[in-house]
């Protein structure tokens, strides 16, 4: 190996293992690492006081409310899991930037006592537009999980979609949401483990499967600061009854 790829992988296990000691914490490395890092927009502009901070969820104008509050009250790797995105986080931005050229359209002598938000995808029609994306490592946050997102799905009539990575079952999912659930599948290099995992979730009436490609695995801002520091402490239910 060359002198100058040695010295450059010795300098980050070094780093590795200083991001994990807990005397840079002891020496104020939490604020280092954690509160004075790079934030994805919109978190530059809100409110981060305390005084300014929403103290209920009905006190949201929006849903970008409602991260600043998590930065400041859930362990930071916890939010670094949650907020950041992909490598440099161009493409969190780009997302963002992109929903900007969507706008409402102000409409005058409408008639507005009966409204009717729902929209019909794959033979099934949802009470609203809007999609419970999947996540993994809901535990970190609840300790329900993915039964307390169900549970919010529920109650809004969104459509819910079941991550690869859930702490709780496909089954267990659908029984708390009472209704169809759909699944994000993460395809692996066995085709025999996807199919398995297709016929379960078939078998437990959930709706369509998304396939996930999984060709390169990037890193996230939160895996390169937090990596030894994240509490992984739940289990992947569906994952390892396929496995």
């Amino acid at each position: 190996m060359p002198v100058s790829a040695c010295r450059e992988k010795q300098r980050r296990r070094f780093l590795q293992w200083l991001s994990a000691s807990p005397l840079l914490t002891l020496a104020g490395g939490t604020r280092l690492f954690a509160q004075d890092m790079k934030r994805p927009d919109p978190m530059t502009w809100p409110a981060t006081t305390a005084l300014d901070l929403i103290s209920s969820p009905k006190d949201a104008v929006n849903v970008f409310d409602f991260e600043p509050v998590a930065f400041k009250r859930v362990p930071p790797a916890h939010f670094g899991y949650m907020a950041s995105g992909i490598d440099d986080e161009v493409t969190l931005r780009a997302n963002r930037q992109a929903f900007l050229k969507y706008e409402l359209r102000p409409r005058r002598l409408r008639d507005v006592s009966r409204i009717d938000m729902s929209v019909a995808l794959f033979g099934t029609r949802w009470k609203t537009p809007i999609i419970i994306a999947p996540t993994g490592g809901n535990r970190a946050y609840d300790p329900d999980g993915e039964i307390a997102v169900a549970r919010a799905a529920l109650a809004g009539g969104h459509l819910n979609v079941l991550a690869s990575a859930a702490g709780s079952s496909i089954e267990d999912v659908i029984a708390a949401r009472q209704g169809e659930v759909w699944f994000q599948l993460y395809a692996t290099s066995s085709l025999e483990v996807a199919q398995q995992a297709v016929r379960r979730v078939e078998r437990a009436g959930s709706g369509p499967v998304r396939q996930q490609p999984t060709a390169q695995q990037s890193a996230t801002v939160s895996d390169l600061e937090f990596r030894y520091r994240f509490d992984w402490d739940f289990s992947v239910a569906f994952v390892s009854a396929c496995s």
